[in-house]
């Protein structure tokens, strides 16, 4: 799910983008000016900002030029200066994309989402660092849907956890992002909501911890999704 913040002062169109965007299925927060912005910013990680120029305090160009020295998150500018010298300062300053009002709510949307794939492709791949140190690797048992732990403990897999640690299995430490696990549960890319993924994340990690005591790792990867943290073998119940 792409995480947005609108920074916009106008009370009426932020609130009209802010549900347009959610209804589409983004995460979506707003805040009325820069200083606004900067608190937001301490609690929530956004994928990209739709920024607005003309704000109270600290204008549009100037936080654009400010985040971009120091973040790489993505910056759609919307205003009404829509002038070539605005255009080309925008630009310059670090938006990605510069759309003058008024806009389409599909172009916006369309626009975040061809900014938010170009940030994912561009970003390098985290990986988690899975040395074994001496102790045993997990075992995912395909044929008896099963997961097998360090201290061979046997968890009996439903069709959702089996077909989520499949695909999180199949190149430990490595991130997987949040679509390719909502595609692997059989839901439709953009449509699933991220906190049934969280969800059911939460409800694997409590299973195998109330089953066997022993803690899953499947850690959450900021931005991107999540990844199991520990060496994994293909193996059955027969050979632990």
């Amino acid at each position: 799910m792409i995480k947005v913040i609108v920074v916009e002062d106008d009370p009426d169109l932020c609130g009209s983008i802010l549900r347009y965007l959610s209804l589409v299925g983004m995460t979506v927060k707003r805040a009325g000016s820069g200083e606004e912005l900067d608190a937001l910013l301490t609690t929530f990680t956004p994928d990209l900002l739709v920024l607005d120029v003309n704000l109270p305090g600290e204008d549009g160009f100037s936080i654009a030029a400010r985040l971009r020295s120091v973040s790489k998150v993505g910056i759609v500018m919307l205003t009404a200066r829509g002038q070539l010298d605005d255009r080309v300062l925008g630009l310059t300053a670090g938006a990605d994309a510069y759309l003058v009002k008024p806009v389409q709510f599909r172009e916006l949307e369309a626009v975040i989402h061809s900014l938010a794939r170009r940030l994912r492709e561009t970003m390098p791949e985290e990986k988690v660092d899975i040395r074994e140190d001496g102790h045993r690797a997990w075992g995912f048992d395909a044929a008896n849907w099963s997961l097998l732990t360090p201290n061979g403990h046997q968890v009996p897999l439903t069709n959702a956890e089996y077909r989520v640690l499949q695909t999180l299995t199949a190149e430990p430490g490595a991130s997987v992002a949040r679509e390719d696990i909502a595609t692997a549960l059989g839901k439709t890319v953009g449509g699933y909501d991220d906190r049934s993924i969280d969800a059911v994340m939460a409800r694997l990690r409590r299973k195998v911890q109330v089953a066997t005591g022993e803690n899953l790792p499947i850690r959450a990867v900021r931005s991107v999704g999540y990844v199991f943290a520990a060496p994994v073998e293909a193996r059955t119940q027969s050979e632990v």
